[in-house]
C-alpha cells in the first residue's frame, strides 16, 4: 500500500485525506496544531467581535483510518522522500502533499512588528483577530487606516472587506462624522482586477473611504503614528489595521530551488505537482500558482489531486470563487479562472447570505458530505456563463 503524507491540516489537507481511498493508500496528516480554524470568520471576529466557535479538532474532521500526528515539520527532503519533525521523528513516503499554508512576516518592515504586537491582524490567527477587536471596539473616532503591506495576500477581497466592515461598525456606533477612513493599497485601484473594481469602487466612494493607490509600504512609525511608503509618502493614523506580508512557512527544503523568493513552492499550475517531482504536490496557500490564495481554491486543488490519485486525468483550471462581504447585508463573489477574466458580478443580499451560510456548512465541505451541491454550484457559476450575462472589458 502506498504511503501518502499530508503536511498540514488545513482545508486542502483535510479534504484530500477524506477524498482518498483507504484501500489504496496509507494516509497520514502532520500538523503542529491540533485544531483547524475557519479562517474567513477572522474578519467578523476582528471587526464585529463575533464569538462564534470556528474551530474543531483535526481528528474529528478526518475519516476513520487516516492517521494524525500533532508535530511540526522542520525538513522536507524531496530527493530522498522523507520528512523530519521538531520532535525528531522521520516519516518516509511514496507521495507527499505539502499544505503548510503561509505565515505573516512582520520582521521585514521597520516598525510593523511593534504595531502588530499591539493591534494584531485579521489574516493570520484567531488570537490576532481577537487582539484587533480588543483595540477596535474602543476606537472612538479619528483616522482609521487599513493598509495592505504586500501584493501577496490571502483572499484578495478581504482587504476591502476589512475597511467596509470597519466603516459599517463605526457608522452604526454613531461615530462616522468623527472618523476618516483611508485604504492603502499597492495596486492601482481599490480592487486589483478592473472588472470587479467597477463594481466595488462606487460603494467605496459612497461610504466615504479614501483610497490611496500605488502605496508600497516601507515602514511604520509607531511613535508618531505614521505609515510611510517607499516613495516617501506619509499617512498619519489613529488606528492602524495593517495586513502583514505573507510568506511560505520556514521549513528546510531539499532541494531549495523548489521555492520562490517568498518561500512558496513552485508547482505546475494544472497538476500542482512540485516542479521536477512526480511524487510531490503543493496545494492551497503553499504554492505559487497565479491565482488567489483562498479556501475555495484550496478545496478545488485538493479535489483535482484526489482525482489524479484515483487515476483520472484531472487538471485544475485556476477557478476562484471568493465571497466578498460589502457590508450592510450586501455581498458578491470574485469569480474567474485561467482562461476567463474576473466577472463584474453585481452585489445583492442573496450573495451575502450565501457567504453567511458557508460558515454553517463549512465542516461538511471538509468531510465531502455535500460535494454534489458544490459541483452543481461551480457548474452554474462558470466564468464563461456569467460573462455572457454580465460581460467584462478586459482579461485580468
Amino acid at each position: 500500500m502506498k504511503k501518502v503524507l499530508i503536511l498540514g491540516g488545513g482545508g486542502c489537507g483535510i479534504i484530500l485525506a477524506n477524498s482518498l481511498n483507504l484501500n489504496d493508500y496509507d494516509i497520514t496528516i502532520i500538523d503542529k496544531n491540533e485544531y483547524h480554524y475557519y479562517q474567513p470568520w477572522y474578519l467578523y471576529v476582528a471587526f464585529k467581535g463575533s464569538n462564534r466557535k470556528i474551530w474543531k479538532r483535526i481528528p474529528e474532521l478526518i475519516k476513520p483510518g487516516v492517521k494524525f500526528f500533532k508535530d511540526e515539520v522542520t525538513e522536507i527532503n524531496l530527493n530522498d522522500r522523507y520528512v523530519k519533525t521538531i520532535s525528531g521523528k522521520k516519516f518516509d513516503y511514496d507521495f507527499v502533499t505539502i499544505c503548510t499554508g503561509t505565515a505573516p512576516d512582520v520582521s521585514g518592515i521597520p516598525g510593523l512588528e511593534e504595531v502588530h504586537n499591539e493591534y494584531g491582524d485579521y489574516h493570520s490567527t484567531y488570537e490576532n483577530a481577537k487582539r484587533l477587536w480588543s483595540k477596535f471596539k474602543d476606537f472612538n473616532g479619528g483616522t482609521f487606516v487599513l493598509a495592505q503591506a504586500s501584493t501577496i495576500c490571502k483572499c484578495p477581497p478581504s482587504m476591502l472587506e476589512g475597511i467596509l466592515m470597519a466603516e459599517e461598525y463605526i457608522n452604526k456606533k454613531g461615530l462616522k462624522d468623527k472618523t476618516k477612513f483611508v485604504f492603502l493599497t499597492p495596486f492601482p485601484r481599490a480592487y486589483p482586477a478592473e472588472p470587479m473594481n467597477r463594481v466595488v469602487e462606487p460603494i467605496v466612494k459612497e461610504r466615504g473611504i479614501e483610497v490611496i493607490p500605488f502605496f508600497n509600504l516601507d515602514s511604520v512609525d509607531p511613535v508618531n503614528k505614521k505609515i510611510i511608503s517607499m516613495e516617501g509618502e506619509e499617512v498619519k493614523y489613529d488606528f492602524p489595521a495593517i495586513v502583514p506580508p505573507c510568506r511560505g512557512v520556514k521549513i528546510k527544503y531539499e532541494p531549495e530551488n523548489v521555492l520562490d523568493d517568498d518561500r512558496f513552492v513552485k508547482v505546475d499550475k494544472y497538476t500542482m505537482k512540485v516542479i521536477g517531482f512526480d511524487d510531490a504536490f503543493a496545494l492551497g496557500d503553499t504554492n505559487n500558482l497565479p491565482t488567489s490564495k483562498t479556501g475555495v481554491t484550496a478545496h478545488l486543488e485538493a479535489k483535482v489531486v484526489a482525482d489524479m490519485f484515483h487515476g483520472l486525468d484531472s487538471k485544475f483550471n485556476g477557478r476562484i470563487n471568493c465571497p466578498f462581504d460589502l457590508g450592510y447585508g450586501l455581498g458578491t463573489f470574485v469569480i474567474a479562472d485561467y482562461d476567463h477574466p474576473v466577472v463584474p458580478y453585481p452585489p445583492d443580499r442573496l450573495k451575502h447570505l450565501m457567504k453567511m451560510m458557508m460558515a454553517r456548512i463549512y465542516w461538511m465541505t471538509l468531510q465531502a458530505q455535500i460535494d454534489n451541491i458544490f459541483d452543481l454550484y461551480f457548474d452554474l457559476t462558470k466564468p464563461e456563463k456569467l460573462l455572457e450575462l454580465y460581460g467584462a472589458e478586459e482579461k485580468v
